[in-house]
């Protein structure tokens, strides 16, 4: 018996999905590298009423998402062919939530 939702989903098709997802971490810190270089060209500063350095925390985003696409493209490259993975609900989410660009009103777009 199975607890919970899980799900049995296809190699090829986690593959895609953690793909994905390394396309978006991709393409996230394209954006806060562009950012950051943006605030640093305009020689921005860190506020006091901001909390913070702008870049600074851009830059802590960015790395954030090269160590996701990192761990998504190690990921992806181990999937076995052939095999099926089964994943919880909150697995699947993570997937889905990072794999694609939201949609509309920020539907999932499954």
């Amino acid at each position: 018996m199975i607890e919970g939702l899980k799900v049995c989903i296809p190699a090829a098709d986690l593959r895609i999905l953690c793909l994905s997802a390394v396309n978006y971490h991709a393409d996230r810190v394209t954006a806060y590298r562009a950012q950051i270089e943006s605030l640093k060209l305009a020689q921005v500063e860190g506020m006091n009423h901001s909390g913070g350095n702008p870049v600074e925390s851009l830059t802590e985003r960015m790395e954030e998402h090269e160590d996701a696409e990192a761990e998504m493209a190690f990921l992806a490259k181990y999937v076995r062919d052939g095999e099926e993975y089964l994943l919880d609900r909150s697995e699947v989410a993570e997937l889905g939530s990072r794999a694609k660009h939201r949609g509309r009103r920020g539907r999932r777009g499954w």
